[in-house]
């Protein structure tokens, strides 16, 4: 298996550097990165997007030569028949597998190397096979992304800083973008990472057959934020808890909202946010529930660990005691037990209590 100790460097810069200047900033090419960077066999690839549960799209692109923002753009989700490959043509289309670190160890070893950023941020990690001028068109997201070149070489574009007024294609399910504003283009060569903040409108076209990994991070809207946190909150009120306004002045005008009245709302808002406890656990769940069916590899370790694509987090409550949020459940136990089962570390209980929770854990299928 790859190493998988946490980066400390991006190249020759560090990382207490890179998020100080670049991360959620701008753009950023690293030459040779990752020199070492493990391998996928295409075939491998295109063997787990015939399995069901696993989550697979295959993008094709008919190319207008002299109008690239006009071509048209069709995708398919898997799971595909195996014959469906022999059909593409010989340019112009990608394979995207979403959580390919489940499937495979070394690649789940690869993605641990970026826990130097947290647990519950990191999302999966996606692998793109294209062959020559393939991939998925002019387009941006809303959260961090290191693209990883494994093998073959690639053209990518930097282009405009994007948001929600930012025209999309309406003739295709892809999000294509209808204008991009080239800012900068690199070739990038197996070893290389390119990393994107949120919202850079980014085009990476195949030049020959290529594989990509992309390494991507949970960035919650505002408001699936207030609509989840809100919805917590509710379940715990009862029906008798109301606004009230004992010493209310005579109403001058009866249509009026007054500032007081404002004020208010406002403190009864801020008071259901005030307990910090409360707010922690359901942060921990929320974060650390997953968004897609879990996918496993067989282990070859003895030891105890946490499964491929488990999310796990934890907050500290004293010296000795942790709650342990993992994949969107919460538990109490010791704070050596919850270190180590985020870290990835052999999970071992001393307590009978702590045995029952492993157990737990392990017919979750959160352990292995």
């Amino acid at each position: 298996m790859s190493n998988d100790r946490i980066l400390t460097h991006l190249g020759d810069l560090s990382i207490a550097d890179f998020l100080r200047d670049y991360w959620q900033q701008k753009p950023l090419l690293i030459r040779q990165g990752l020199p070492d960077i493990p391998q996928i066999d295409p075939d491998e690839l295109g063997g787990y997007a015939l399995e069901e549960g696993v989550e697979s799209r295959l993008i094709v692109e008919k190319p207008k030569a002299k109008q690239p923002l006009q071509s048209a753009w069709k995708m398919r989700h898997g799971p595909f028949e195996e014959d469906v490959f022999s059909s593409l043509p010989s340019k112009h289309w990608t394979l995207l597998v979403q959580a390919v670190n489940q499937l495979h160890p070394d690649l789940d070893a690869l993605l641990r190397r970026f826990r130097f950023i947290p647990n519950w941020r990191v999302d999966d990690l996606m692998v793109s096979y294209a062959v020559d001028q393939g991939g998925v068109g002019p387009h941006f997201d809303y959260y961090d992304v290191f693209l990883l070149q494994a093998s073959g070489k690639r053209l990518w574009k930097i282009g405009q800083t994007c948001d929600s007024n930012s025209s999309l294609r309406t003739d295709t399910p892809c999000k294509i973008l209808t204008e991009f504003d080239t800012t900068e283009e690199w070739v990038v060569e197996p070893g290389d990472i390119l990393y994107l903040p949120p919202r850079v409108a980014h085009w990476g076209i195949a030049q020959g057959e290529c594989v990509t990994y992309s390494v991507g991070f949970r960035a919650p809207s505002h408001a699936e934020i207030l609509l989840d946190c809100s919805q917590e909150i509710a379940s715990t009120l009862t029906e008798d808890q109301r606004f009230s306004d004992p010493g209310r002045e005579p109403a001058a005008n009866p249509g009026l909202i007054t500032q007081a009245d404002l004020g208010a709302i406002k403190s009864l808002l801020q008071e259901m946010l005030a307990d910090d406890e409360r707010i922690f656990d359901w942060f921990g769940r929320f974060m650390t529930q997953p968004r897609r069916e879990s996918l496993q590899y067989e282990v070859e370790e003895s030891n105890l660990t946490l499964s491929p694509g488990t999310r796990a987090a934890y907050r500290q409550v004293n010296a000795t005691t942790a709650v342990l949020y993992i994949n969107g459940e919460q538990h109490t136990c010791s704070l050596r037990l919850a270190e180590a089962i985020c870290s990835g570390a052999p999970a071992s209980p001393t307590t009978a209590e702590e045995d029952a929770l492993i157990d737990h854990f392990i017919d979750e299928g959160y352990l292995q």
